[in-house]
C-alpha cells in the first residue's frame, strides 16, 4: 500500500510539474485565461452585447398591467344646486350628494409600440458600433497581453542562458584553478598564478548567485503577467537559441489595433451627429390600454354574478420639434466638430504608426546585423582564450592575461545573449505593431 501511495505521489508531482511547463505560445494561451486585465475585459464586452438588446428591445412592444383596489371610509361629497331636486329651495341653497360606491377595484393592461423615431433608429447603430469598438479594445488588451508575455518570457531564456555561460565558465577556470594548484604545491608555478585565478572563480561564483536571484524575478514577473499565483513553480521550454525570428514583415498602419480603435471612436462620433440631426425628426408612437372596473358596497369581487365595467382605447401619439431656440442647431456643430477632432487625431495616430514601423524595422534590421557581429566576436574571444590556456601551461602567459582573455569571452558571450535578445524585443515590437503575436 506505501508503495502504491508513493507511485500516486508521483505521478501527482510529474502531472503538476507538467502543467507548470510552458512554452511560449502556451504561456501566451493561459494569459488570455487567466489574465485579471483580459478577463475585465471580455466582461466588458458582454456587458456591450448585453446593451444592444437593451437598446432593442426600447422599439419592441412593452405591456405592463396595474391593479388597484380601493376601499373609502369616507365616500367623497359633492355639493350640487338644491333647486336641481326642489325647485322651490332657495337660490345658492347646495345640497351635498355622495357619489360612488364603498369598494372599488380596477385592472388595466396597457400596450406601447414606438413606430418611428430618429433618434432610436441611430441609437441602435451606435450601441452596435460600440459593440464592435469593445471587441477592439478586448483585442487590444489581448495583443498587449501576449506581447508582454512573450517579453517576460524571453527576458528568462536570455536569463538562463547567461546561466549557463557562467556555468561553463565557472567548471573551465576551476579546472584551470585545480590544475594551477598542482603547479604551486609542486612548486613549478608561484602561488599567486593560483591566487588569481581563484579571485576569478569567486567573481564568477558571485555573477551567479546574482543571476540567480534575477531569473527567479524574472519569472515572478513572466507568472504576473500570465495571471498564475506567484507562489506556483514554473519551467519554461526551450531556449533562447532556438527562437525562430524570420524576416522581417511588411506593416500596414490602418491595420494595426490602435488605428482600428481610433476610427471606431470616429465611426461612434459620426453616428453622435446623425442622432443630433435626428432631433428634427417626429416621433410616432402606437399605444393600446383596457381596463376593468368593478364598484361594490360589499366585499364581493369573486362573485361572478357581479359586473365588471371594461373601458378599452387605443391611438397613436405623435411628437413634433418645432423650435428649441437653437439648442439643437448648437447640438449638431458640436456634434460635427467633434468628428472633425476625431478625423484629424485618426490622421495623426496614422503617421506616428508609419514612424513606429519605419524604427521599428530600421531596429530590428541593425539588431540582426548586431548579433551576427557578436557572434564573430565570441569566436575570436574564444580562438584567443584557447591560445592562452596553451601558452599559460607553458608559463608563457600569466594567470592575469589568462583571466582577461577568460573575462573577454564571458563579456562576450554575454553581449551575445542580450544582443539575441534585443533582435527578439524588436520583432515582438514589429509583430505587435501588425497585430501578429
Amino acid at each position: 500500500m506505501k508503495v502504491l501511495t508513493s507511485l500516486l505521489l508521483i505521478g501527482l508531482g510529474f502531472q503538476i510539474t507538467a502543467q507548470n511547463s510552458f512554452s511560449l505560445e502556451s504561456a501566451k494561451q493561459y494569459a488570455l485565461e487567466h489574465n485579471k486585465d483580459f478577463q475585465n475585459a471580455r466582461l466588458d464586452e458582454l456587458i456591450m452585447k448585453k446593451k444592444v438588446w437593451e437598446t432593442t428591445a426600447q422599439g419592441l412592444p412593452q405591456i405592463s398591467a396595474e391593479g388597484k383596489f380601493q376601499n373609502y371610509i369616507d365616500i367623497p361629497t359633492q355639493l350640487v344646486p338644491a333647486q336641481t331636486f326642489n325647485p322651490m329651495a332657495p337660490e345658492g341653497e347646495f345640497i351635498g350628494l355622495k357619489f360612488g360606491t364603498d369598494y372599488n377595484v380596477n385592472g388595466t393592461l396597457s400596450v406601447s409600440q414606438l413606430v418611428f423615431s430618429g433618434n432610436y433608429i441611430v441609437g441602435l447603430q451606435a450601441v452596435k458600433a460600440s459593440q464592435e469598438m469593445y471587441s477592439v479594445l478586448s483585442e487590444k488588451k489581448a495583443i498587449d497581453i501576449k506581447a508582454n508575455v512573450t517579453e517576460a518570457y524571453y527576458t528568462v531564456l536570455v536569463l538562463k542562458e547567461n546561466r549557463s555561460i557562467l556555468d561553463s565558465t565557472f567548471y573551465t577556470m576551476q579546472e584551470l584553478l585545480e590544475s594551477t594548484q598542482k603547479l604551486v604545491d609542486e612548486k613549478v608555478m608561484i602561488a599567486t598564478n593560483a591566487s588569481q585565478l581563484e579571485l576569478s572563480v569567486l567573481q564568477v561564483q558571485n555573477a551567479i548567485s546574482q543571476i540567480d536571484a534575477q531569473i527567479e524575478m524574472a519569472k515572478d514577473l513572466l507568472k504576473y503577467q500570465m495571471g498564475m499565483k506567484l507562489s506556483e513553480q514554473i519551467s519554461l521550454e526551450g531556449n533562447i537559441e532556438n527562437v525562430e525570428l524570420g524576416e522581417s514583415q511588411k506593416v500596414d498602419p490602418t491595420q494595426n489595433i490602435d488605428y482600428q480603435v481610433v476610427n471606431s471612436q470616429l465611426t461612434l462620433n459620426e453616428l453622435n451627429l446623425k442622432n443630433m440631426k435626428a432631433n428634427y425628426l417626429p416621433t410616432l408612437g402606437a399605444f393600446f390600454s383596457h381596463q376593468q372596473v368593478a364598484q361594490r358596497n360589499e366585499f364581493n369581487f369573486f362573485d361572478g354574478e357581479e359586473d365588471w365595467f371594461p373601458t378599452t382605447i387605443w391611438g397613436l401619439q405623435l411628437s413634433i420639434p418645432i423650435f428649441s431656440s437653437g439648442q439643437k442647431a448648437a447640438q449638431v456643430s458640436q456634434a460635427k466638430i467633434e468628428v472633425e477632432k476625431t478625423q484629424n487625431q485618426l490622421d495623426f495616430v496614422e503617421q506616428g504608426l508609419q514612424l513606429q514601423v519605419n524604427q521599428a524595422t530600421t531596429n530590428y534590421v541593425l539588431a540582426k546585423k548586431t548579433l551576427a557581429l557578436k557572434k564573430k566576436s565570441i569566436e575570436v574571444a574564444q580562438q584567443v582564450f584557447d591560445d592562452n590556456q596553451i601558452l599559460y601551461k607553458e608559463g608563457v602567459v600569466s594567470s592575469i592575461e589568462l583571466t582577461q582573455s577568460q573575462s573577454q569571452l564571458l563579456q562576450t558571450q554575454t553581449e551575445y545573449t542580450n544582443a539575441l535578445y534585443e533582435l527578439v524585443k524588436a520583432k515582438v515590437a514589429l509583430d505587435k505593431l501588425a497585430n501578429k503575436l
